[in-house]
């Protein structure tokens, strides 16, 4: 084998040798590539799932707090009714066109109270109350009607305004006033 040859046969090892390298590192090459493929798609689907998520939660938040509005809307809408309600009431307190046989029935019914005390009206019903306890009234008060009947040594107070009735029956009675006129879904499945 001349020198040549030699050389010849040790560039073809080489050759085949470096051909090898190359085919090996393009194999690893691609392994890598497939690694770093599968990795940025397994990244880019929990970073897909997260905003799905995130978005998900947003959605039901962004719902809730719409119907939590609504909710304050209707509230506010219920409560304005109401409010009308019981100012128009007072109101026909006020100007009750048999009030004064209504004042005479509270005054006989209490009747025990201010023989022994002093009863207090306002300046409308005033007449009529002089007229039926006598020396017993003792001035005025601020009310739409009714009377105030005191125990002559101020312990007691017995108020009998209409004012202050309506407000005791209307505490005693507005939540039932209202699920009459706006009935809850529950009420509705019973």
């Amino acid at each position: 084998m001349t020198l040549e040859a030699v050389a010849q046969a040790i560039l073809e090892q080489g050759k085949a040798e470096a051909d090898l390298i190359l085919e090996e590192a393009h194999i690893e090459r691609e392994r890598m590539l497939s690694e770093a493929r599968d990795e940025v798609a397994k990244l880019v689907g929990d970073a897909v799932a997260r905003a799905r998520q995130t978005g998900d939660r947003r959605r039901v938040q962004e719902l809730a707090r719409g119907e939590l509005e609504a909710r304050k809307i209707v509230l506010a809408a219920q409560k304005e009714a109401l409010d009308e309600v019981y100012r128009k009431t007072l109101e026909r307190l006020a100007n009750l066109k048999d009030g004064d046989a209504l004042l005479a029935v509270l005054l006989k019914a209490n009747d025990s109270e201010w023989r022994i005390g002093q009863v207090y009206a306002n300046a409308k019903d005033e007449p009529l109350v002089k007229r039926i306890v006598g020396n017993r009234f003792a001035g005025g008060i601020d009310a739409v009607g009714g009377v105030v009947i005191e125990a002559s040594d101020g312990t007691r107070r017995l108020d009998l305004r209409y004012d202050s009735i309506l407000r005791d029956v209307w505490d005693d009675s507005v939540k039932e006033v209202a699920e009459i006129l706006w009935p809850s879904s529950r009420s509705t499945t019973k």
